[in-house]
């Protein structure tokens, strides 16, 4: 079977899926987060060489705050939790992206993975942290 060779997925909905459901969007942004694990191993075992995951946007910054803040800490929480599964898997971490926007603990966190990872030889998986179109034509520029 032919892979492709790169695979990208928008992680949109999770919250409004929740909330048709009646439950809280911190729900869907929990199950979101399990449904990335199941398909970054999926990926890697399968064989695809790059998976980027778009997992916060720079419009996401315009959530409430409650909100924001719940997801760097899911995304920090779940960095530090997996960093070892990557390194088992040979998953080489990265991200693209404004880090500069995100509190100082989770770039410690991402960096932490982004360093622990930076030798394994398998799929190479990119996080789009605070990142946006009219961003990246605006640094080109």
């Amino acid at each position: 079977m032919d892979l492709p060779q790169h695979l990208a997925i928008i992680m949109d909905g999770n919250g409004r899926r929740a909330q048709k459901l009646g439950r809280p969007r911190t729900f869907g942004h929990l199950r979101g987060a399990r449904i990335a694990k199941k398909v970054i191993e999926t990926c890697a075992e399968m064989g695809v060489k790059r998976l980027t995951l778009y997992a916060f946007s720079t419009e996401n910054w315009l959530r409430p705050e409650s909100e924001v803040s719940f997801l760097m800490s899911l995304l920090g929480r779940h960095l530090n939790r997996e960093r070892a599964n990557l390194m088992k898997n040979k998953i080489r971490f990265s991200t693209i992206g404004d880090l500069s926007r995100l509190p100082t603990s989770v770039v410690k966190e991402v960096e932490k993975t982004v360093s622990a990872t930076e030798n394994c030889s398998g799929m190479e998986l990119v996080f789009a942290l605070s990142y946006g179109g009219r961003q990246e034509i605006t640094d080109a520029v």
